[in-house]
């Protein structure tokens, strides 16, 4: 598990008890549609100056969103009410350079092999998507909820899912040309949320000066890598070094990509090939929201009884998180910073 040694019991048990809380509130909203307006915190005064925009170390971190057009409306939009608000850096990407709602999204796909992007059956969406945009999509395409199950093997006959993998390597080389700046680079999906205030305490913890690769442990074959949708978090230096190898191997890699269905393991792949060891963030990452999430031993084994959980670690970020949940836990947060000083909590010993 990922070291937090000075991260205080009490916060653990302060957010284990919002999860129980918001559990029950939003257990039914998991397939409900996002109205930008419904909220269970509407007491709070938005129009002042939200307590989650001055928090240490937020200007030294980038968050890294990866959507998708067939998503953007039913899964991103919400960020923009919500998450958006609070983080002062951020990138999106997505398979269509657009602008939307205000906010410029690039195409992560835009500096692959052109021969692949021109003849590739995966990149048969992205071709429609050049030629007429988002109004080339039918209806039946619009991805809609996220799922509340979700497949081991992911959706691999899905055209979206089949874009998807490609987008994890250029994604992180384009983020490290537009952003080099940074000391920590976050990266998340549209249907991942990630409370603010805890990420930014889990990376006071940790060294930005090393190379740094930490997330939610997946293995396919011997590949150990981060969960893509539990989000991950890589240092500078580490962006750097996978940047490189990348660059010096990019027909190497495109290639390996083309035979493999997951893009997030395509990344852990190019870390470890280029010198940089994945450290396990779990259970700070999670890869369910809080009604489907296993709760298991420290150990990482399986707790022989279903209905036991530990709730002994705070959490950074959840999965599969419709947008009514992203929206009543993000203003759940902001009215708790509104009331409580993480900072003053943090450092008063």
């Amino acid at each position: 598990m990922l070291s937090n040694q000075r991260t205080r019991p009490r916060v653990a048990i302060v957010f284990a008890t919002v999860a129980l809380y918001l559990l029950w509130h939003v257990a039914g909203l998991g397939r409900s549609t996002y109205n930008g307006s419904r909220s269970a915190f509407q007491h709070l005064d938005l129009h002042t100056e939200l307590p989650c925009r001055s928090l240490p170390g937020a200007n030294d971190t980038l968050v890294v969103f990866r959507t998708g057009s067939t998503e953007l409306n039913d899964r991103f939009a919400v960020h923009l009410s919500s998450s958006l608000k609070c983080i002062p850096n951020y990138l999106i990407f997505s398979d269509l350079e657009e602008d939307y709602r205000g906010v410029h999204i690039f195409d992560a796909l835009a500096d692959i092999d052109p021969a692949i992007l021109n003849d590739n059956p995966d990149f048969d969406l992205h071709r429609r998507l050049r030629q007429g945009g988002r109004a080339a999509l039918a209806a039946s395409e619009l991805a809609g909820a996220p799922d509340r199950f979700a497949n081991m093997q992911g959706k691999q006959d899905n055209p979206g899912w089949k874009l998807d993998k490609w987008k994890f390597l250029p994604m992180a080389n384009k983020t490290l040309h537009e952003r080099p700046d940074m000391k920590w680079y976050i990266f998340v999906e549209a249907d991942s949320f990630i409370l603010w205030s805890m990420l930014l305490q889990l990376l006071d913890k940790l060294d930005p000066s090393k190379p740094i690769y930490a997330g939610s442990q997946m293995f396919i074959s011997n590949v150990l890598f981060a969960h893509g949708g539990s989000g991950f978090v890589v240092s500078r230096p580490a962006l750097e070094t996978v940047v490189h190898h990348y660059t010096a191997n990019k027909a190497d890699i495109e290639n390996f990509t083309n035979g493999h269905w997951a893009g997030d393991c395509v990344l852990g792949k190019a870390f470890t090939d280029s010198g940089v060891p994945f450290t396990n963030a779990w259970p700070a990452f999670q890869g369910d929201y809080p009604g489907l999430v296993p709760y298991a031993r420290a150990d990482g084994r399986s707790v022989p009884d279903e209905s036991l959980r530990e709730w002994c670690y705070p959490t950074v970020s959840y999965h599969h998180m419709s947008p009514a949940m992203i929206d009543h836990f993000w203003h759940f947060e902001q009215q708790w910073l509104s009331k409580n000083d993480p900072v003053s909590d943090e450092h008063e010993h």
